[in-house]
């Protein structure tokens, strides 16, 4: 039989899937825990009791919180639910609303933005993208998303040709009210009101008529058409483009009538026509004009209609990169990828391809990837459902038209929660709901970015995660975690420390389910969806870290105990070190067991840390101990600032013999020391507390016999 101490100096690899219970030859498996709940990783190694929340306000069920900073004092969340959106400080208090919007609580669940200045640009599927301003300290307006006009009234948004390719439209007449006649079904009655350009000039739609005719208000004089008489018609054919030798003048062959020479010509190069004995050129032959006629419009290729429609859909995700608005994700056009032209977000005209001119192009996979999100980093990010694009710039090839490619990262598709940056990359769900992806740069010209599931040992703890935020430094706290909202309301939360290259992960529950979160000047906050005496209802809350219990409220000292958020329940109290137990809030939220306190109160509602650290299975010299039974019979463990924490059932004591037990107990810095019985292959030390107080662990050992 032998006896020997295990120390266990770091929980940093946090909590690790079950499958990682034999993997004891692994520096993960001697830093990790077979459970981490509601406490919190410290850098050096150990752990704390997670923060309690503050409840702040209660707002509408299927609420999202979006961070919106105007300045380092004029923060603000932005509370999104459906039909409004509501503005408020970081103490809860309101800062102005918006109601009458577009989207509802779905949508709200899906939708993106990016945050420029003081206007966040708002994305989803389901409507056209919106414009929020802060138009005051507490006053915003809401708009539609609406191009800048250019030279005579045109619009520079985004243009494509939904229809098929050889389809054509004709109008009826030059300018003035026309009859626009599709050459097969192009139309519906939701094109009533869009743009349709002929040959790139606009077109205003009045009325639908039917799926292959509307009428329409010329906006910009069409390009005129011509009935040309040749020398010799042969070598001209359909779709051909032919230019005039003086004019300079260019059109597309749209009929040929070899036997009278005469080919019908749409003039495609501005309004220049072609003239009489000018010599003409084809691909294919050239020749002599003979004679010239007017014609009405001809029917056109040529033709498109707005990326932005009623009819065809909107771009789900948008970002801002190098000066300009980035959209995708289009209902029909899932890879395309769209650009505004630099130094402006409503001027999408492509003009000709030079470099500050806005993009267009499709990502070009032989399969069709539906962009998700862009992420702006060092390149800019393309999140797909079939893997993740970088779009690759030098300071000698900077990103413009000309030369825009998407190089792919891997085949690791992104789900639809928003990703969340983090370190100097990205952290995105995968698109199965059950991996975390971390995107990072790689420092190598040749591979400039990987991708790598960083919850592969924990992922048992990743359940369809549904919002992501990210905290650097929050209540002044050097570490650094990344917090998942999982689809069952828990929290996985990750804890990482790159240049030390650690990686833990811990599950944080409540009472209730966490619906989403945000971080804000370096507050995590919340929206938590909980019972109140047999009501649900769904709260604004705060994490803080002097609080140790979940939606809690603060009595003043000197005040008759009250708390009407707790009417008609049971909440735990503590003051300071000192916990007061249950107390009854009655009907009305009178705290009559506190009565009048005589010191700041904190009432909440209780949530157990727990950590369980993984079986002991030291080494001897003829081998391995995995799979013995054994027996801890000692442990120890090195509490900091800490009251009555548990080991295993065994409290710490609050008092020591000669302490005043008529004060509040003190906080406590040292090794605490627990006797255990019995024997197991697999014997286990839980570390809690029953008690809403402060805890914090960093290391412990515990004597094994064998």
């Amino acid at each position: 039989m032998a006896k020997l101490w295990t120390d266990k100096a770091s929980f940093g690899a946090g909590e690790l899937s079950p499958n990682m219970a034999r993997r004891s030859d692994t520096q993960q498996h001697a830093d990790g825990a077979r459970r981490m709940r509601n406490v919190r990783a410290l850098n050096a190694g150990g752990f704390t009791r997670r923060p309690g929340s503050l409840h702040l306000r209660e707002v509408k069920a299927g609420t999202r919180p979006v961070e919106f900073t105007f300045a380092v004092d004029q923060q603000y969340l932005l509370l999104f639910s459906a039909g409004r959106v509501d503005a408020v400080l970081v103490d809860g208090s309101d800062a102005g609303s918006v109601t009458g919007c577009p989207w509802t609580a779905a949508d709200v669940a899906a939708m993106t933005w990016v945050q420029s200045g003081d206007t966040v640009f708002l994305f989803c599927r389901s409507w056209r993208p919106q414009v929020l301003r802060r138009v005051g300290a507490a006053a915003w307006a809401l708009e539609a998303w609406t191009a800048d006009e250019g030279p005579g009234g045109a619009l520079k948004q985004p243009y494509t040709k939904f229809a098929g390719p050889v389809s054509t439209i004709q109008p009826s007449a030059y300018s003035g009210s026309v009859v626009i006649t599709a050459s097969e079904v192009a139309f519906a009655p939701g094109h009533q009101g869009q743009r349709i350009r002929y040959v790139g000039c606009e077109m205003l739609v009045t009325s639908f008529l039917s799926p292959t005719q509307v009428t329409a208000t010329v906006l910009q004089e069409l390009p005129p058409s011509q009935a040309l008489m040749l020398e010799n018609a042969e070598g001209f054919s359909i779709g051909h483009i032919i230019e005039g030798e003086q004019t300079a003048a260019k059109g597309e062959v749209v009929n040929v009538d070899a036997p009278s020479g005469t080919v019908m010509v749409l003039i495609t190069k501005g309004r220049q026509t072609f003239k009489v004995d000018e010599p003409v050129t084809s691909p294919q032959a050239k020749t002599k004009i003979l004679s010239v006629a007017a014609a009405a419009p001809l029917p056109a290729r040529d033709w498109d209609e707005p990326y932005l429609s009623p009819v065809y859909g909107w771009p789900a995700a948008g970002a801002l990169h190098r000066q300009r608005l980035w959209v995708g994700g289009h209902t029909r056009l899932p890879s395309s990828v769209l650009a505004s032209r630099v130094g402006s977000h409503y001027d999408f005209d492509i003009g000709t391809g030079e470099d500050a001119d806005a993009i267009f192009e499709d990502l070009g996979d032989s399969a069709v990837a539906w962009v998700r999100h862009f992420h702006s980093a060092e390149h800019l990010l393309i999140l797909t459902d079939q893997g993740v694009y970088y779009v690759p710039e030098t300071a000698a090839n900077p990103l413009r038209p000309s030369s825009i490619q998407f190089n792919k990262i891997g085949s690791n598709g992104c789900g639809a929660t928003r990703p969340q940056a983090f370190d100097e990359g990205a952290l995105y769900v995968h698109l199965s709901g059950g991996a975390v992806m971390d995107i990072r740069p790689t420092g190598d010209m040749t591979k400039s970015w990987t991708a790598a599931d960083v919850a592969l040992l924990a992922s048992h703890l990743i359940r369809q995660p549904v919002d992501i935020a990210a905290t650097h430094g929050a209540d002044g706290l050097p570490e650094r975690y990344a917090i998942f909202v999982n689809g069952d309301g828990t929290l996985a939360v990750m804890h990482s420390i790159q240049s030390q290259q650690v990686l833990g992960w811990g599950l944080w529950e409540t009472e209730g389910a966490y619906r989403s979160v945000a971080v804000l000047g370096g507050t995590v906050f919340a929206i938590v969806e909980r019972v109140f005496n047999g009501v649900t209802r769904w709260c604004l809350e705060r994490f803080d870290q002097a609080l140790t219990t979940d939606g809690a409220v603060i009595l003043p000292a000197g005040s008759p105990a009250y708390a009407p958020l707790f009417a008609g329940m049971q909440p735990h109290a503590r003051a300071g070190t000192h916990y007061l137990g249950h107390v009854d809030a009655g009907a009305y939220g009178l705290l009559a067991d506190l009565g009048t306190p005589t010191a700041p109160t904190e009432v909440g509602r209780f949530y157990r840390p727990l950590v369980e650290p993984l079986p002991p299975e030291p080494k001897l010299p003829n081998g391995g101990t995995a799979g013995h039974v054994k027996r801890i019979c000692r442990v120890r463990a090195y509490v900091q600032d800490s009251v009555r924490v548990q080991v295993s059932g065994r409290a710490m004591d609050a008092y020591r013999v000669g302490e005043d037990v008529t004060v509040p107990p003190p906080l406590r810095t040292e090794w605490i020391e627990v006797g255990l019985l019995g024997r197991s292959r697999e014997p286990s030390v839980i570390i809690t507390q029953d008690e809403p107080l402060p805890m914090t662990i960093l290391g412990m050992s515990m004597e094994v016999i064998i």
